[in-house]
């Protein structure tokens, strides 16, 4: 085989025209900011782009002029004969300003301007100027030429290309927006080095002149599990109208790609480019990953934690839109924060919430302003608790208490879903009251009330509405039915399978009794298409320990559902529970059994079923800890007022007298 191998000639690959032609796909602009790019990375600190007219309009030629160190004529093969590979891959690392590209493809853009392009170059070769020309054809774009090479004392280092013979799509170019398009990607780059200069046929490109703001973040503690390079966000708003993007930035601010938000991001009025900025995005384009960033999940990642930052930016920005109207407010004292000094994360959204709203319904109402002080007050106190209590309702007092315009209904109702902060506060609202639930349920449970708490009536009631406690991914089903009611129920959701089966007669236990269950959820969102899981809990009243005999209804009723005819060949997984205040030793140690989960005291994986067994003090310290996961962001503090209060609204008619 190696004798066979050593007789075999090399083929070399080359690039054929119909592949280099690929390459030179490209708007104009993009096209000409390839040739900008080239000519910062010859080491030019000035570029400069002249767009020649014709005399009957439309453009003669376009050159791009800089003034770096040109192209040494024993390097013009190495240059313009590959493809793939670049001088920039060898000098990236010791350039003493970040390169943009390194595959040696930049310089066939040009083609996507005009068929005849030139670059004409000037170098030092042993302490005089030598000039040159290397010209290439799109119609044998896989061929460049070069002139002969002449001594120039009078020269200047630096590299002109001059395209001709244009295409209609190079007329573009003479757009006004050609010139914002350009400040844009140049922005951060030129930014970071100021002593860098880009001319725009004749116009100095200055990205501060179209800014209107500028602000930094940085995210790399955030993305320290991604990358252990710094990652940083700079968004800059814009006075003239562009399209949101996020730009995939090398760590010095070279775009490498761009990601449209599209309607993710909510800032009416704000136009804005973001940059990301690190040096893992240029690994990943080293590595050819980048442009795949919807199979690369990390990037995926690291474009989420910046959307996040850019939503909450604008809002802050929104609300400092009014901050001069809010002190007035202030001073006329009808402003419902007036007060707080502190505030939650959660709070403050409702504050930005509400001074967002507040200031464009003073807009909307022409009488505000003669309206008494009193009904002010009113006014803003009622928006405010309905922000804070009820997001949903802001809605209906916009529509039927304000009397506005059909228009000016819409145009607030919009403004509402660009803040996107009220479903922010609506979430706050389900956390706070359940972190209240738990802390009012601890006490019902274990406090002076537990000897007159009762399963049945009470705290069965309760539990009906509070089912979450249990399981986040299942919902109340049944309560209180008999448990040919769960057969019931769950044959009807097998479509034509209901009408084979009979679920007139009851299922029996194996004493002769019929079955009855408390409470009964189904997932809400099941895993797998036609089956279903279902969690079925059996309450004990708080004094009533779960013992030997407790396991064995709990037991019973799991199997009786099992071995019932009716449900043999279902598709089903069901789990029954257990719960009171205390386990006796004897379910204790059947709930922390070697090689089974914990409280885990009866499974069956014929019949796919399992039985547990709870204490309410681990229920409620596993409900509490994953609340208390979200919490550490919205930062609600639970009070024994605050529960109380919540037990009181909620659940009122249930709780015992002491």
């Amino acid at each position: 085989m190696n004798n066979k191998i050593k007789n075999f000639k090399p083929l070399k690959i080359v690039a054929t025209a119909g592949h280099i032609k690929t390459l030179t796909e490209a708007s104009a602009t993009k096209a000409l900011s390839e040739l900008i790019w080239n000519g910062f990375d010859a080491s030019s600190k000035t570029v400069s782009v002249t767009l020649n007219s014709k005399i009957l309009g439309g453009l003669e030629t376009i050159v791009v002029e800089d003034y770096g160190d040109g192209i040494p004529f024993k390097d013009a093969k190495a240059y313009f004969g590959e493809i793939g590979d670049s001088w920039k891959k060898i000098k990236k690392e010791t350039y003493h300003h970040p390169l943009h590209g390194q595959n040696g493809k930049g310089r066939f853009k040009a083609f996507c301007l005009g068929a005849d392009v030139e670059w004409h170059t000037t170098f030092v070769d042993q302490n005089s100027y030598s000039t040159y020309s290397i010209i290439g054809n799109h119609n044998k774009i896989e061929e460049f030429k070069t002139s002969e090479l002449e001594t120039n004392s009078a020269a200047q280092k630096g590299t002109k290309v001059i395209i001709s013979n244009l295409y209609k799509k190079a007329d573009e170019l003479l757009k006004e927006k050609t010139r914002s398009e350009l400040t844009k990607s140049f922005a951060v780059f030129l930014t970071e080095f100021p002593y860098l200069k880009l001319n725009f046929n004749g116009i100095k490109i200055d990205p501060k002149s179209v800014q209107s703001f500028t602000k930094d973040y940085d995210l790399t503690e955030d993305c320290n599990s991604i990358t252990e390079h710094p990652v940083k966000l700079t968004i800059i708003e814009w006075n003239i109208e562009t399209e949101r993007v996020i730009n995939l930035c090398s760590a010095k601010g070279i775009s490498l790609e761009e990601y449209e938000p599209k309607h993710r991001i909510k800032a009416k009025g704000f136009n804005f480019t973001a940059y990301l900025k690190s040096e893992y995005f240029q690994e990943l384009e080293n590595a050819g990953a980048l442009a795949l960033r919807e199979l690369e999940p990390t990037v995926g990642k690291i474009i989420d934690l910046a959307v996040s930052t850019i939503q909450e930016h604008f809002r802050r920005r929104m609300a400092e839109k009014y901050t001069g109207i809010v002190q007035e407010w202030k001073d006329e004292n009808i402003y419902p924060y007036q007060d707080k000094t502190t505030f939650t994360s959660v709070e403050k959204a409702e504050q930005e919430v509400f001074d967002i709203l507040a200031a464009n319904v003073q807009t909307f109402l022409p009488n505000f302003e003669k309206t008494e002080k009193t009904s002010k007050k009113f006014m803003f106190k009622l928006i405010a608790q309905a922000i804070s209590e009820n997001p949903e309702s802001v809605q209906k007092i916009i529509t039927e208490v304000l009397d506005l315009k059909k228009d000016d209904q819409d145009k607030l109702a919009e403004l509402l879903e660009n803040t996107e902060l009220s479903s922010i506060i609506s979430s706050a609202s389900i956390v706070a009251n359940r972190l209240n639930f738990l802390d009012g349920l601890d006490d019902l449970l274990f406090g002076e009330r537990k000897k007159i708490f009762t399963e049945r009536d009470q705290l069965h009631k309760i539990l009906e509405k509070e089912a979450w406690i249990f399981d986040e991914q299942f919902a109340l089903s049944l309560s209180e039915e008999r448990l040919e009611k769960v057969l019931e129920k769950h044959i009807s959701k097998l479509g034509n399978r209901a009408d084979e089966v009979n679920v007139t007669d009851p299922v029996m236990l194996p004493d002769g009794r019929t079955g009855r269950i408390d409470l009964m959820l189904n997932k809400v969102d099941q895993p797998r298409d036609g089956e279903f899981d279902y969690l079925v809990v059996e309450l004990k009243r708080p004094s009533k320990k779960i013992d030997s005999d407790v396991l064995s209804q709990i037991e019973k009723y799991a199997i009786a559902v099992a071995e019932d005819e009716r449900f043999l060949n279902v598709k089903a997984k069901w789990t029954f529970l257990a719960i009171s205040n205390e386990l006796d030793a004897y379910a204790t140690r059947k709930a922390n059994q070697r090689n089974m989960p914990k409280s885990v005291v009866f499974q069956d994986g014929e019949l796919n079923i399992t039985v547990l067994v709870k204490s309410w003090a681990e229920v409620i310290a596993n409900a509490r800890a994953k609340l208390q996961f979200i919490n550490r962001h919205l930062q609600y503090e639970v009070t024994q007022e605050n529960s109380q209060k919540y037990l009181k609204e909620a659940h009122e008619k249930f709780i015992p007298k002491i």
